[in-house]
């Protein structure tokens, strides 16, 4: 239990509600959810006075760091472009209108964004797709605010022991590829795997 080694931590103040031995997976997954509400106050006050919205931003930050931080779980061509498609799956925020900020930031001056068709017999994607990759401005604008959501996160785990964060983060890699596992083997999700 975390309780005890709290016990002399800046976050003992902390109060969790007594637990059985084992938790109920629908917790463990729903805790993921609770996380994510009470991160997005901290998100937005990263982006505030970026001029992005923090849509555009979770956009921009996707393909800064599949450009500039060599993140390899959104494949992208040997041009750096990503196709649309593959945002939606990735994004954090509803990317139901993608096609429209991507092109807001496309035109924006100077772009942030540039947008490209693709060519069906080297993609394998449909003739009227498009992939994005980000510009040098964009990169020069996304930089900063990668700095301040890395500052953000380390002020939240802040005095929080290291075994407890590589567990934390060893079971959320775990869950993200069984969902993918599910997702590419289009598996009803309430069946065992």
């Amino acid at each position: 239990m975390l309780e005890p080694r709290l016990k002399h931590s800046k976050l003992a103040h902390v109060k969790s509600k007594p637990r059985s031995q084992s938790l109920d997976p629908a917790e463990i997954i729903g805790s993921i959810f609770t996380a994510r509400r009470d991160l997005v106050p901290g998100v937005k006050m990263v982006a505030r006075g970026t001029g992005f919205t923090v849509e555009e931003l979770d956009l921009l930050i996707c393909l800064y760091g599949a450009r500039e931080l060599a993140w390899d779980d959104l494949p992208k061509d040997e041009e750096g472009y990503v196709a649309f498609q593959e945002l939606e799956d990735y994004l954090v925020h509803n990317p139901s209108l993608l096609s429209r900020r991507l092109r807001k930031m496309a035109n924006s001056k100077p772009p942030v964004v540039e947008v490209a068709g693709v060519d069906p017999k080297k993609s394998g994607l449909h003739f009227n797709s498009q992939r994005v990759r980000i510009t040098a401005e964009g990169i020069k604008r996304t930089k900063p605010v990668w700095e301040r959501y890395r500052q953000m996160s380390a002020n939240v785990l802040k005095d929080i022991p290291q075994d407890l964060l590589k567990a934390h983060y060893a079971v959320n890699e775990e869950i993200s590829a069984r969902i993918r596992a599910r997702r590419k083997a289009a598996l009803d999700w309430a069946t065992e795997l």
